[in-house]
């Protein structure tokens, strides 16, 4: 006799992930609601509050000015932690899910806040030459800074993400469908 073909398994509701039909008709899996939102929660705050730390360390050591509650949480600390917070969510974009180890996340972290610190100081480069300003004597000490403050970024946002990999990777393993019986 043939077989008859089994229902798929579905996994529990409150799980970190869920069957979804897709658009061509196949089941696949997903991030639940509440695990989508709260990861992208953690994301985003570790991303903007390590880059709202970083621009007040920034300004206050090497610019000796101290940073205050308006420029932290007023317009330019806005955009500084919208610039931050797209790390960690790029990062998990590219590796999510995908049972990689933290050295491959550190590496794509790397990677990833270097092209973001070229951006920074391409775009201050363009400024000043703009606006006829000379970049002055002490531009390189600043863009090195910035870059040692980039590698710094880099690692808290690839253990952030790892960590979160790590724990949906678990906990899809302790609610999967062979624990649905």
């Amino acid at each position: 006799m043939a077989e008859q073909p089994r229902d798929p398994p579905e996994l529990p509701g409150d799980g970190p992930t869920e069957l979804v039909e897709g658009r061509d008709g196949e089941l696949v899996e997903r991030l639940s609601g509440g695990t989508a939102t709260l990861l992208l929660v953690w994301l985003i705050g570790i991303g903007a509050g390590s880059a709202l730390l970083a621009a007040w360390l920034f300004s206050a050591l090497f610019l000796a000015t101290r940073l205050g509650i308006g420029d932290l949480f007023g317009a330019p600390g806005l955009y500084v932690a919208m610039y931050g917070a797209t790390g960690p969510t790029v990062l998990w974009l590219t590796g999510r899910a995908q049972g990689h180890s933290l050295a491959w996340f550190l590496t794509t972290a790397l990677k990833i806040g270097a092209v973001m610190i070229g951006i920074v100081l391409a775009g201050a480069a363009l400024v000043a030459y703009a606006m006829g300003f000379g970049l002055g004597p002490g531009a390189p000490a600043a863009a090195l800074v910035l870059l040692g403050m980039s590698v710094i970024l880099a690692g808290i946002w690839s253990l952030a993400t790892w960590s979160a990999d790590r724990y949906i990777a678990a906990a899809r393993v302790v609610s999967g469908p062979d624990q649905t019986s």
